[in-house]
């Protein structure tokens, strides 16, 4: 008797498709952000939505290879955009402070200049000419003729003045009448004969004598002067040149002031 037998087929079933689309972005965006990282913001903004792609997809169980790199990246895309960024705030905060330091520094340099010009065209149209007995003022220096001694003959014989010439002693009080300190020589005052400009002598020295020095604020020195000029000139003035930077011209204008003797 034939012995039949059924054959059963075996049936096994196809796995089913798995999408790797939250992986694949998560790649994309991590590397878009370790790429871009150095741009304030944008990095890490793209770097944690990378990582939030990368650990969705894991659960998923989308490709876990795409899925970690993706982590990776986008970690350090923001984490680098981090960095990125606080060293821009802080560059902003700098340059915030350093533009208003540079900004009162400015202010005051434009009023420092503003001063400078109003002082400068003070001087240029100041008065030049004094006549005598009054009281000049040469710039920052307020200068005042106490006597005025002519042919004067030093004792030492050797030093006489030359033919035709005599010797005139100044005496002369010289006070700064400025706000800051300023310097004065004795040869910055010259004896103005005719038309010619005569320095004091080095040779021949009155008691007390004007040596200048500096000056401060309301300070003032009294001394001698001693010209030598025509004998007998009666066209004596004593001088006194500055220079002063003249904005309407753009250049510089030098000043003579003058005060008879």
């Amino acid at each position: 008797m034939a012995e039949n037998k059924s054959s059963a087929t075996k049936v096994t079933a196809a796995p089913a498709h798995v999408s790797n689309g939250l992986a694949i972005a998560s790649l994309v965006t991590g590397i878009v952000a370790f790429v871009f990282g150095w741009a304030p913001f944008f990095g890490f903004v793209a770097g944690v939505a990378a990582v939030i792609l990368g650990i969705i997809s894991l659960k998923k169980l989308q490709n876990k290879g795409m899925s970690i790199a993706g982590i990776i990246t986008g970690g350090l895309g923001a984490l680098w955009s981090i960095i990125v960024t606080a060293l821009f705030i802080i560059s902003i905060v700098a340059i915030g402070a350093a533009g208003v330091t540079y900004g009162g520094v400015l202010k005051e340099a434009n009023q420092a200049l503003d001063q400078y010009n109003s002082e400068n065209k003070a001087l240029i149209e100041a008065k030049k000419d004094f006549k005598k007995g009054e009281t000049a003022v040469f710039g920052h220096f307020e200068v005042k003729v106490n006597s005025v001694k002519r042919d004067y003959v030093p004792e030492d014989s050797y030093y006489q003045a030359d033919d035709g010439k005599e010797y005139v002693v100044v005496s002369v009080t010289v006070k700064n009448v400025g706000t800051e300190s300023e310097n004065i020589s004795s040869y910055d005052l010259q004896l103005n004969d005719a038309g010619t400009a005569n320095g004091s002598s080095f040779l021949v020295e009155v008691d007390p004598t004007f040596d200048g020095g500096d000056l401060t604020p309301k300070a003032s020195l009294t001394g001698n002067l001693v010209f030598e000029v025509t004998k007998g000139s009666t066209d004596l003035k004593l001088q006194y040149e500055t220079a002063a930077y003249d904005m309407d011209a753009s250049g510089v204008k030098n000043l003579v002031f003058t005060l008879e003797v």
